[in-house]
């Protein structure tokens, strides 16, 4: 470990690629898979991406191809996983279940909304969901959350949709993992891990990646976090419908992830 030096509240700390970790967060509702995003806490070079993974990305599983939502719902998140480590060429630390219900139990926790930027006014009304916000930079309500996630009329389509699952954890991450939480980091911790409907996160995982963890939450002056969207096309129509990454994925990413 020599790659960076850094400086902590007290002492010098130097971190490498080896400390970077990789986290699969998959959001479910109704007991059915919605987003897929990989959080790469990075503290050599002191950021946190998130990338957006759309559920109908295809992927191999033995001989055949199928949809990401597919795989993990018949299979399980650990195949899952497995599955985009392989397409993406990346190790992947640990993965975390959360269903938007949780989700909306998460953000009364921190107790101040999320605040992000919307590129659209949000305008939905039927009898599984009713929503008007106005674009623009906003304070997001638990319940306000959980309706943008559900919204499925954007611009941008089912990859917009896609999307904002990643800039959602990004704008969490730049207004909670700040210093000023630090002393409620371990609290924060079980908090949420006890939320996860599914997750192979263990006490030893946490404290083995406190240091770099706590060094991100000191560097955070409220925007460490930044969201990366999959390049790739949506192939078909309707039920059909399938998400094809783009051929040089593995060396895209590892430019735009830095893994």
């Amino acid at each position: 470990m020599a790659s960076s030096t850094v400086g902590t509240t007290s002492q010098a700390v130097q971190f490498d690629e080896t400390d970077a970790r990789n986290l699969l967060v998959v959001t479910t509702d109704q007991n059915s898979p919605q987003g897929f995003v990989i959080v790469r806490a990075d503290p050599a070079k002191a950021r946190i991406l998130t990338l957006a993974v759309p559920r109908d990305t295809v992927v191999d599983y033995g001989t055949r191809e199928v949809r990401l939502h597919e795989l993990t719902a018949e299979y399980g998140i650990p195949v899952a996983r497995d599955s985009i480590s392989k397409l993406f060429n990346v190790r992947i630390d640990n993965f975390i279940e959360i269903t938007y219900d949780n989700i909306e139990k998460m953000v009364n926790y921190f107790e101040s909304g999320i605040i992000m930027q919307l590129n659209e006014d949000l305008d939905h009304h039927d009898e599984s969901l009713s929503i008007s916000i106005d674009g623009g930079l906003r304070t997001l309500t638990a319940s306000q959350v959980v309706k943008v996630l559900r919204y499925p009329s954007w611009r941008g389509g089912r990859k917009q949709r896609a999307d904002i699952q990643a800039q959602l954890t990004s704008a969490l991450i730049n207004q909670y993992m700040r210093s000023l939480r630090k002393d409620r980091a371990d609290d924060d911790f079980s908090y949420l891990v006890n939320l996860a409907k599914k997750t192979d996160i263990l006490v030893s995982h946490y404290i083995s990646a406190k240091t770099g963890l706590d060094y991100l939450a000191e560097r955070n002056d409220g925007s460490i976090s930044s969201s990366v969207s999959l390049p790739g096309e949506y192939k078909g129509s309707g039920d059909a419908i399938r998400y094809y990454a783009a051929d040089d994925v593995k060396k895209t990413l590892k430019a735009m992830m830095g893994w």
